[in-house]
């Protein structure tokens, strides 16, 4: 069938812009979850540091109970994180589906 070989928008050039355009979007999108991740590791790790090293300008090295705190800090703001965002994306699904 002639009509369908041509695509939805009147031709293959369209098609192949629709396609090119969806693979940009989907690029940024991948650009953007990268930069969110990079901005939370970024976030955990200074909070973190702030509660949990005192003296680290003066030892250089983790005292003990330093390293342990860390690693608390660091699984909680993760699993609040990962909370935070199944929460936003219901959230987002339900706005959809109305």
């Amino acid at each position: 069938n002639h009509r369908t070989s041509m695509g939805v928008f009147g031709g293959r050039e369209d098609v192949r812009s629709l396609a090119e355009l969806a693979e940009r979007q989907r690029q940024h999108a991948e650009e953007l979850r990268q930069k969110e991740m990079r901005e939370m590791y970024h976030r955990i790790t200074r909070a973190c540091f702030d509660e949990c090293i005192h003296t680290f300008a003066l030892t250089k090295q983790f005292l003990p109970g330093e390293e342990k705190c860390l690693e608390v800090c660091a699984q909680k703001y993760y699993k609040l994180s990962m909370s935070m965002g199944q929460t936003f994306a219901e959230m987002y699904l339900q706005n959809t589906n109305r």
